[in-house]
């Protein structure tokens, strides 16, 4: 019998895949405390995981453990260092919440750019001449640089040819051919493109790479009036190179929905100044929670764990396959 641990509140169709097999006990936890989660590790062999902090210690509890699943993509959370150390597969719900991180990337665009959250306030005060003075960027014609060309870079990007958008896609390891049958321009360095774009949106994931890989001097290149979306991690973005871009005029407006400490502590110099500013739009780290993603997201996480007891772990819902390769 197999057993596995759910860290956190999971999609109930999620749940019934995995209580469907005979051979499969389903553990919930009441909660994603570490000395709650230290109680259920032992003899567990598949953990179902979303945002709980699992380090070494954590999992090095189960000698039995054979998978850990992500319910969602991004692994910042988990050692996947020392789960590769013991062979053991990190699965990803690849796709699953690329259109809800999508979507939520367009609804800041456009936001910023229709300037909704101005307009708004001035209704409400009775200012209807702001209609003459907040004007706004339309889309036709403007320039969108995607920074990351996997599979939400790559759904920001249609959405954006569908408005008439010029859209540049970088990307490490770019898909040349979609992007051109996209009508994307391709960069090899997303560099090259900042001092032309009116908009830059985010979609790499975090590792020592592309930590603050947009800080000071990236957003000086930008030109005047720019506007920059993160909604891939907290971290990538230097927030204190971007509060004072916005504060010198630079940027004028940043869409976020991650940030380099979630939540965002109050007596943070920085994030309690950047979270405060009318020209940020926020959101609580939400991109993927739509009801389709959810489900989506559970549903992928709990089959990947089937599938690697069944030996059939598909290589792209692997986040480390390269590395347990050169094994």
């Amino acid at each position: 019998m197999k057993r596995v641990l759910v860290t956190e509140p999971f999609h109930q169709d999620g749940i019934n895949l995995l209580n469907a097999r005979g051979d499969v006990t389903v553990i919930q936890a009441r909660n994603a405390e570490p000395g709650t989660l230290a109680q259920l590790m032992p003899g567990i062999h598949g953990i179902a995981v979303r945002t709980a902090n699992m380090d070494s210690d954590l999992l090095g509890i189960s000698t039995e453990l054979q998978v850990v699943s992500r319910h969602g993509v991004g692994c910042d959370n988990l050692d996947v260092a020392h789960l590769t150390t013991r062979g053991i597969p990190v699965a990803i719900a690849a796709g699953a919440n690329s259109t809800s991180v999508a979507e939520l990337t367009f609804a800041m665009i456009l936001s910023l750019t229709r300037r909704l959250r101005e307009l708004s306030l001035a209704v409400k005060n009775n200012d209807f001449n702001a209609r003459s003075t907040l004007l706004a960027l339309e889309l036709d014609g403007a320039n969108l640089l995607v920074l990351g060309f996997g599979r939400i870079g790559q759904k920001v990007a249609a959405r954006a040819r569908a408005f008439g958008m010029n859209v540049t896609v970088a990307d490490i390891a770019l898909d040349h051919r979609l992007a051109a049958k996209m009508g994307c321009k391709v960069l090899p360095d997303f560099r090259e493109g900042l001092s032309g774009i009116d908009i830059l949106s985010v979609h790499v994931p975090l590792n020592e790479t592309t930590r603050n890989i947009i800080s000071k001097s990236e957003l000086a290149q930008m030109k005047s009036g720019a506007i920059i979306i993160n909604c891939a991690r907290g971290g990538i973005v230097d927030e204190a190179a971007l509060l004072g871009a916005l504060e010198s005029g630079k940027l004028t407006g940043a869409g976020l929905d991650v940030y380099s400490i979630e939540p965002p502590p109050k007596e943070d110099p920085v994030l309690s100044r950047l979270l405060s500013r009318d020209d940020v739009i926020l959101s609580p780290h939400s991109g993927a929670a739509s009801t389709g993603a959810m489900r989506a997201m559970a549903m992928m996480a709990a089959q990947n764990i089937l599938d690697c007891f069944d030996g059939k772990l598909q290589v792209d819902c692997i986040f480390n396959h390269k590395e347990l390769e050169k094994r």
